[in-house]
């Protein structure tokens, strides 16, 4: 009674009837309907509408007025799962259990609900009960509880165990969808890919879902085939999912990572946007969120967003856990020229997590910067140990080498780094590799291999300035001097403000005895960079020679 005069808008006080004035849209006649069984009708017919805001007033009127129905309880606590509320679900569920004790596919939407809310073992449990009452699953079959028990025990890190687990789901349901997508999520972090694609798509073909959704099938395939390093393909799969599933903040994130790698920067910071608007304490999205600031170069924000993760953050984290946050940390304090306190924060990556050879890459970037190379280079060496098909370790080993003017060494490091997992668009991207491998190759007097090195560049990106100077350069000192002056000037067409290719170009175009164009490229050299000593050389020298020129004329 309490509640029906609350709602009509009556309160007690000191023993005097106050009214309240109404406010906004009156109570309409169905609002004071003390009918249980219209209540839970449309309970259910607003769930099965996905109309989960209205529904949950319905239902919890249902159960308000008749606490003991266990479907009206097991109604509430679908719609309040579709919410994400998970532990009202929880609770909704167990009150329907005590109603109905007997009643398996309850307990087994009980071990979901406690996988969302990682509490795994509890889960584990749930869905072993659930499966042993074997009692009523209504229009389901055991496949939704070994499918949930799949879930825990992934989440638990036993993922061969909870392979077995999907597998028993999909025996028991070949058209199981869930089951089929869960195989394919364990199959993956088995390092089983194809086997795991296979699995994605048998899930999407079979479109039997249950209360999953087919968004699950498109973001474990993306992850997939991102393994597999095809990157546009997953795309397209993280697309799909998040078309059909535009809430899930998991889905954001990783498509923004993924976007990321393509160098589209602006718009993984989006994606991480839109997930922290859904969850806006979500540790990985701040993370990832950190790591694209990064690389747009707003280094202040990326640390802000970084502590925030550590600090703030709800503990979810994906693969690597915290260490991702502090190593990511680390790049936005390199980043501000805070070495020290860039490397302190790497190195706490790397306690967390000692075998993630990110982290070890960008200890040796920041112990580089720190002119500590050879411990620059045994970091390099930690993460090979790794992941020998890393470019970034490989291309920072190389670097490293220059450093240390240990070139044949170096030249190994670029070519293997061409050799790894880099690709197109990438970081390192391979035209930046081509680039270091043609300066790397010059030093060493090898004209010929520096300057198809450098052509291999520019056939990646015509439009990089630096391999036309390598070019250009590599012409030059092979004697080629007036082949050289092309790739000069396309170089400055692309940089105009670069010293040293007006010096380049300027001691081409002496060495051919075009005097008065030396002069105005050794000029423009030394306007743009007046400690250039070598420039002032050879404009003394081209004077000398026009002089002398003028006079024997």
């Amino acid at each position: 009674m309490r509640h029906y005069l609350q709602h009509i808008g009556i309160i007690f006080l000191n023993s005097t009837l106050w009214f309240l004035p109404l406010v906004g849209s009156p109570v309409s006649a169905q609002d004071e309907l003390v009918d249980f069984d219209y209540w839970a009708s449309l309970c259910n017919t607003l769930r099965r509408a996905e109309q989960f805001e209205d529904a949950i007033e319905a239902c919890d009127k249902a159960v308000g007025l008749f606490p003991g129905d266990s479907e009206a309880w097991n109604d509430r606590g679908d719609v309040l799962f579709q919410l994400e509320r998970f532990a009202e679900a929880l609770v909704s569920y167990e009150q329907a259990i005590r109603q109905d004790p007997t009643n398996s596919l309850i307990q087994a939407k009980r071990c979901s609900t406690l996988v969302e809310m990682g509490q795994t073992e509890d889960a584990v449990t749930s869905c072993e009960e659930s499966i042993e009452i074997d009692g009523d699953w209504g229009e389901n079959t055991p496949a939704i509880a070994w499918y949930s028990r799949g879930e825990a025990l992934e989440n638990m890190g036993n993922v061969s165990e909870a392979l077995e687990s999907y597998d028993w789901a999909t025996r028991i349901n070949p058209s199981y969808s869930p089951g089929w997508a869960g195989r394919c999520s364990a199959l993956s972090a088995l390092s089983r890919y194809e086997e795991a694609l296979t699995a994605c798509d048998k899930a999407i073909q079979a479109g039997n879902w249950g209360l999953e959704s087919p968004a699950l099938a498109w973001l474990n395939r993306g992850r997939v085939l991102v393994n597999l390093a095809q990157f546009n393909e997953a795309l397209d799969s993280y697309n799909q999912s998040l078309a059909i599933d535009p809430e899930n903040a998991v889905a954001w994130s990783e498509q923004g990572d993924l976007l990321g790698l393509f160098g589209r920067n602006t718009e993984s910071l989006n994606s991480q946007e839109w997930a922290l608007k859904l969850r806006p304490n979500y540790a990985l999205a701040l993370a990832h969120q950190c790591a694209a600031l990064n690389r747009l170069g707003q280094y202040e924000d990326a640390a802000a967003a970084c502590n925030q993760a550590i600090q703030e953050g709800d503990g979810r984290w994906g693969s690597f856990g915290p260490a991702y946050g502090w190593n990511q940390r680390g790049n936005a304090f390199l980043g501000q020229l805070r070495y020290e306190e860039g490397l302190a924060s790497i190195n706490r990556a790397i306690s967390l997590k000692p075998d993630y050879a990110e982290a070890w890459i960008n200890q040796s970037v920041a112990l580089w910067l720190l002119e500590r190379n050879g411990d620059a280079l045994m970091a390099t060496r930690n993460a090979l140990d790794l992941n020998p098909q890393s470019s970034r370790a490989w291309f920072n080993r190389g670097r490293i080498l220059v450093t240390l003017q240990s070139y044949e060494e170096a030249v190994e490091a670029y070519r293997q780094a061409l050799e790894g997992d880099a690709y197109v668009g990438g970081v390192p991207k391979l035209e930046d590799i081509w680039v270091n491998l043609s300066a790397t190759l010059w030093r060493l007097g090898r004209y010929g291999e520096a300057i198809e090195a450098a052509e291999s560049a520019i056939a990646l990106n015509p439009e990089l300035a630096l391999a036309w100077y390598n070019k250009g350069l590599s012409l030059m000192s092979s004697g080629q001097s007036s082949a050289a002056i092309p790739a000069y000037e396309t170089a400055l067409e692309l940089n105009p403000n670069a010293a040293n290719t007006w010096l380049g170009l300027g001691i081409a175009l002496r060495r051919i005895a075009e005097y008065e164009k030396a002069i105005a490229a050794l000029q423009k050299a030394l306007e743009f960079n007046p400690e250039l000593d070598i420039a002032q050389t050879n404009l003394e020298a081209v004077m000398e020679a026009m002089q002398q020129q003028q006079a024997g004329e």
